[in-house]
């Protein structure tokens, strides 16, 4: 009788810690997927256009907008289908933007989308 309990016991903490390593892998999984969507040349690409727009000599050494950094610890899915990402422009933490990455619907390269910056970022660029 001790016997058949103690194996349904051990049955059981086997698939919950089974079903845990399950749910952790998966979430690896679409964590690394997500940051590779970011770091693809579709992502960068439009990270880089969306800079362009803000100042058209961003990214070289006459632009206001030298460098910028994907804070990668932030990167999310979004519940729309799209991808959170926040941006640190020129190495300065108060120097911050937040967007979206989303697809077309058509299978079309990365977009960004909505753009949030913040107070510091919005006077430098003006």
């Amino acid at each position: 009788m001790l016997k058949k309990v103690l194996k349904g016991t051990l049955i059981v903490i086997l698939l919950i810690i089974g079903s845990a390593g399950l749910i952790l892998g998966k979430e690896y999984i679409e964590r690394k997927r997500i940051e590779h969507i970011v770091k693809s040349g579709d992502g960068k690409e439009a990270i880089e256009n969306m800079l362009k727009k803000m100042d058209s000599k961003a990214l070289t050494s006459e632009g206001k907008i030298k460098t910028y950094k994907i804070d990668f610890d932030q990167v999310e899915k979004n519940l729309m289908g799209g991808i959170n990402i926040y941006l640190t422009i020129n190495d300065d933490p108060d120097m911050i933007l937040h967007t979206t990455l989303v697809r077309g619907t058509r299978g079309e390269k990365y977009k960004t989308g909505a753009i949030v910056i913040s107070p510091k970022l919005s006077k430098f660029i003006d």
